[in-house]
């Protein structure tokens, strides 16, 4: 699904979580956002991830790039709905985006960029699953809400 944006030459790349962008045509930018299925819609993803009970996982990444890979901006975060059986912060940082080889903003994902962490971490001795939503809202105003789906499982037994 695209999203067209007029009135400007500049190329930007912006991608929360996993996304590409294509070439601009003459006095627009086009952005395209890879979703799993195509029965979401542009702004709306759902990722599934795995934790270990108590222990901080990161799950996800939300970034804003330019073509040269540096900064677009910061992406605002926040929680739509928390977890029941943990929490999750937000971290600022770097890391590795995902634009896919057919993508101008490929090159990106050889180094980090800058951008926000989502860090989930269950409740101690919690085991099963738990579930959460993240809004963020590019420094374009591209919004993305991120359903999360946790597995925790039960730490190993040391002896």
């Amino acid at each position: 699904m695209s999203v067209r944006v007029g009135g400007t030459a500049a190329t930007a790349l912006i991608a929360m979580i996993s996304g590409c962008a294509t070439s601009p045509r003459a006095s627009q930018v086009q952005v395209s956002v890879n979703f799993p299925s195509p029965a979401q819609h542009a702004s709306h993803k759902s990722l599934e991830r795995g934790a270990i009970s108590g222990v901080p996982q990161h799950v996800g990444f939300f970034y804003s790039v330019n073509p040269d890979c540096s900064s677009n901006g910061p992406v605002q975060t926040q929680l739509k709905s928390p977890p029941t059986h943990g929490s999750v912060t937000f971290v600022e940082g770097s890391g590795y985006t995902n634009f896919p080889s057919t993508s101008p903003g490929y090159d990106c994902n050889k180094q980090k960029s800058p951008g926000v962490e989502v860090m989930y971490t269950s409740a101690k001795d919690f085991v099963g699953t738990d579930q959460f939503t993240v809004q963020a809202i590019g420094p374009q105003g591209v919004y993305m809400e991120s359903d999360y789906t946790v597995q925790v499982l039960a730490a190993a037994k040391t002896q």
